[in-house]
């Protein structure tokens, strides 16, 4: 099997997680599957990375930027902190 580029990968998740809609299966129990096969199974860790990966595809999937978004408040707070005099630069 060749290597998977970027966007050939999020094809596959996003295409996962439509199957997994339509076959019943939870997000839940996608999220303990990947879980098992985490270097430290059933840690919290574990569930956190696996349930961050899922948000990620599903943020993808309805084409929101929660990093640009976040990385965009914080410029607009500063830039209003600076006008107000509250910062310098």
């Amino acid at each position: 099997m060749g290597t998977l580029t970027q966007q050939g990968a999020f094809r596959k998740d996003r295409n996962a997680l439509n199957r997994a809609k339509k076959a019943d299966v939870s997000t839940a129990d996608i999220i303990n599957k990947m879980a098992e096969t985490h270097s430290n199974p059933n840690s919290a860790q574990a569930f956190a990375e696996a349930a961050g990966a899922v948000i990620h595809v599903e943020t993808n999937i309805n084409k929101e930027s929660p990093i640009h978004d976040a990385f965009e408040a914080i410029i607009e707070e500063r830039n209003a902190l600076f006008n107000s005099g509250e910062i310098t630069p």
